[in-house]
């Protein structure tokens, strides 16, 4: 993307904040190995929490003790070491954002766990693209989502989404590890497979996972269907509407809107 664009959305979007989960880390290309906040010539090990193009809160381990002691050299600005995979380098890069220490917070005393909230002197501009890209990506996909059209996906298409077609329920007092998909489109998935447990009702939020070589990809849907097999005792047709998800709407766009296939071959 072009440097220009890059600065003029950068500041379109200093107000969007990205809170991170697996999935999103996964999508952005952040390698959480290595990540540090430098403090003098101390290395404190943490992860973005959340992320903004001028912010970050992270995640770090410390004591109270070892809060006091940083919170003493917070005066100046610090270091904060990020590593990213993207498309256009065959290695990852690293750069470092020089920022100033905002606050320590511990919600918890009981927990190892605390926030380290910074704010950033000047951005470099490998994330300002990266952020950009990401927050560019998620409007498009938004705004194709929102479309009430909805598109079916070639079953033998399922490949580009998922490592093989089944989906495991995490639903408490429920076991269906094996669900296979019978049918996916842009607005929906139909699944069959084994299941026992209580039936989840119309209208209910029901939520999967799904294999892919990222890992592990949550998805999450109002159940419209659940139907029970005569023949297969045991065994149960589950039907949800999707919602947002930024893994398969990524996957969508570029099936249908790409060119690399469309809905009509």
């Amino acid at each position: 993307m072009d440097s220009r664009i890059v600065n003029e959305k950068a500041e379109a979007y200093q107000g969007r904040v990205l809170r991170l989960n697996p999935s999103l880390i996964d999508e952005l290309g952040l390698i959480k190995r290595g990540i540090h906040l430098k403090i003098d010539e101390f290395y404190v090990s943490c992860f973005p929490f959340d992320l903004s193009l001028g912010k970050a809160s992270l995640l770090a381990s410390l004591s109270q003790k070892e809060i006091d002691f940083f919170r003493n050299l917070a005066k100046r600005p610090h270091k904060l070491n990020l590593n990213f995979k993207v498309p256009s380098a065959s290695k990852p890069i690293t750069f470092f954002v020089l920022s100033d220490i905002v606050d320590f917070r511990k919600p918890n005393a009981e927990s190892p766990y605390c926030f380290i909230d910074v704010k950033f002197k000047e951005t470099p501009f490998a994330l300002k693209e990266i952020l950009v890209a990401w927050f560019v990506q998620t409007d498009e996909g938004e705004a194709f989502f929102a479309d009430p059209t909805d598109l079916p996906v070639p079953l033998e298409r399922l490949g580009d989404f998922f490592a093989h077609p089944h989906l495991a329920l995490l639903r408490e007092g429920a076991v269906a590890d094996r669900l296979r998909i019978l049918a996916m489109s842009k607005r929906g998935i139909r699944v069959f497979g084994e299941y026992s447990g209580p039936p989840p009702e119309k209208g209910e939020t029901l939520d999967f996972e799904a294999p892919a070589e990222e890992g592990a990809v949550p998805i999450r849907g109002s159940c419209t269907e659940f139907t029970t097999s005569a023949e297969l005792p045991g065994f149960a047709w589950i039907g949800i509407d999707l919602v947002y998800n930024s893994y398969l709407v990524g996957r969508l766009m570029r099936l249908f809107v790409q060119g690399r296939n469309s809905p009509s071959t």
